[in-house]
C-alpha cells in the first residue's frame, strides 16, 4: 500500500501572500463576474454575502479569501469595488492582511452595530433591491430592512449554490490538498485502531495527521458496534465514550479541510478480525452500489440515472439511512439523494448534473441495526470522475 501523510501539497502548488493561502487573482475575477452576471440579471443594485467560516459555511470567504471566525459581510456592487465588514477589533489586522478586498472596514463591537454599519453603507449607496447570499441571522436582516427604507431584499442562495456545485481548476488544487489529508486519517486509523482503543481517541488520531499541516477539522463522524450484536447503523457526530473490542466494526466519515475546502472519504473497518457474513454481505452491497454509481457518473447524468443505479440496494433487501450522493467542496450542496424507496432526491430525475461538478458518493447500506459505509468526494469529467481520494475502498481489517 502506498504511503499517505505529508508533504500533502509541493511547492508553488498554490499562492502564499503574508504566509497565507490566496486564491488566484483569475479565481477571484471568475467570482466577481458571477455576482456582476447575478445582480444584472435579477437588476439588484447590491449583493450583500454574510457568514462566518464553519464546518459548511464559507461565503465571506468565498468572495475575500479571509476565513472569518465570526458573523461579517461582503457587500458587492456592480461597477465598485467589494467592502469587507470585520466583526472583532483585533480580527481586523489579520482580515486585511489576508483578504483579496482592499476595502476592509470594522464592522463594529457587536452583531447589531456591524448590521447597522452594513444598513447605513447601503443606504448612502441608494440600494433599494439587494440580493442576499450565505448566512444573514434574523436580528440583522430586520435591521437592514429597518434602516434601509424601501429596499427589497431577495435570497438569491439557489442561484449562488448552483454556482458552486462546479469547481474550477483553482479550487481543485485546495480540494486535492485537503482529500490528502483524508487518506492520511484513514490510513492512521487503520495502523491504530484495536482492541482498547476509545472512539472518544479517534479525534485526536484523525487531526493528528493534518492539524501541523494547516489542515482543520470539517468533520470525523464514527460508529462502533458489535458485529454479532450491532446497536449503531449510522456514525455520530460526536465520539460516544466507548471501547473497540474484538468482533467490532467501525464505520467512519471524514473530512478536512484546507482554506474553506474539503473532499471526504468513507470507510468501514473491522476490529481483531474480519467481518461476519452478514457485514460482508453490507459491504459487498455498499461497495457494489458506490461503483456502479461512480461509473454511472459524468457531465450531465441525471438524477434519475444515479437512482436507477442506486435501485440495487433496495433489490439486496437493504435500507440507507444517510444520503447517498451530495454536492461537495466548500459547502453541502444540494441535489441531495438517497434512493427511490428513502425519500427520493431533493431534484427531480431530469435533473443534469454540469462538467466540474463536485460530489460525494457515500452509500450508507443497512439491515436494521446493523450499517456500513463506503464513499469519496470525486468531481465530474468529460472522461468520467476524478475520484479526489487515493485509498482503497475496500473493508479495512484491523487484526489488532
Amino acid at each position: 500500500m502506498p504511503e499517505y501523510g505529508p508533504p500533502y501539497w509541493g511547492p508553488g502548488e498554490f499562492e502564499q501572500v503574508d504566509g497565507y493561502p490566496r486564491y488566484p487573482a483569475g479565481e477571484m475575477a471568475r467570482r466577481f463576474a458571477f455576482a456582476d452576471d447575478l445582480m444584472a440579471e435579477h437588476r439588484l443594485d447590491a449583493l450583500v454575502v454574510g457568514g462566518a467560516t464553519g464546518p459548511l459555511e464559507t461565503s465571506v470567504q468565498y468572495f475575500s479569501n479571509w476565513p472569518s471566525q465570526v458573523q461579517s459581510y461582503v457587500v458587492l456592487q456592480a461597477g465598485s469595488e467589494p467592502t469587507l465588514f470585520v466583526r472583532l477589533w483585533n480580527h481586523l489586522p489579520d482580515a486585511e492582511r489576508i483578504s483579496v478586498i482592499a476595502d476592509v472596514r470594522y464592522g463594529g463591537d457587536t452583531p447589531s452595530d456591524q448590521a447597522e454599519a452594513v444598513a447605513q453603507f447601503l443606504d448612502r449607496r441608494s440600494a433599494a433591491k439587494v440580493g442576499l447570499i450565505g448566512v444573514v441571522p434574523h436580528g440583522d436582516l430586520g435591521i437592514l430592512r429597518s434602516m434601509v427604507p424601501g429596499a427589497d431584499f431577495q435570497d438569491m442562495n439557489h442561484q449562488y449554490q448552483r454556482f458552486r456545485l462546479t469547481k474550477s481548476d483553482a479550487e481543485m488544487t485546495f480540494v486535492r490538498i485537503a482529500s490528502r489529508m483524508n487518506d492520511a486519517a484513514v490510513a492512521a486509523l487503520a495502523d491504530e485502531l484495536r482492541p482498547g482503543v476509545n472512539e472518544t481517541d479517534v479525534a485526536d488520531i484523525v487531526e493528528g495527521t493534518y492539524l501541523a499541516h494547516r489542515g482543520w477539522n470539517l468533520i470525523h463522524f464514527s460508529l462502533s458496534t458489535p458485529m454479532n450484536d450491532p446497536q449503531v447503523f449510522v456514525p455520530h457526530q460526536y465520539h460516544p465514550d466507548r471501547t473497540l473490542e474484538p468482533g467490532d466494526v467501525f464505520v467512519t466519515e471524514i473530512s478536512t479541510t484546507f482554506w474553506g475546502y474539503a473532499g471526504q472519504i468513507l470507510r468501514t473497518f473491522t476490529i481483531g478480525g474480519g467481518p461476519t457474513p452478514r457485514f460482508e454481505r453490507l459491504h459487498a452491497t455498499a461497495l457494489e452500489a458506490y461503483e456502479s454509481i461512480t461509473a454511472t457518473l459524468r457531465p450531465g447524468c441525471t438524477v434519475g440515472q444515479i437512482l436507477d443505479a442506486a435501485e440495487a440496494i433496495t433489490d439486496a433487501g437493504y435500507d440507507i439511512w444517510d444520503d447517498l450522493v451530495h454536492g461537495f467542496g466548500g459547502a453541502y450542496l444540494p441535489p441531495i439523494v438517497r434512493t427511490r424507496a428513502s425519500r427520493g432526491a431533493t431534484h427531480p430525475d431530469e435533473f443534469a448534473y454540469p462538467d466540474g461538478t463536485l460530489l460525494v458518493v457515500q452509500p450508507n447500506v443497512i439491515d436494521g441495526n446493523a450499517g456500513v459505509q463506503v464513499g469519496n468526494s470525486m468531481r465530474l469529467t468529460g472522461t468520467g470522475v476524478e475520484l479526489t481520494q487515493a485509498y482503497p475502498t475496500e473493508l479495512v481489517v484491523c487484526e489488532g
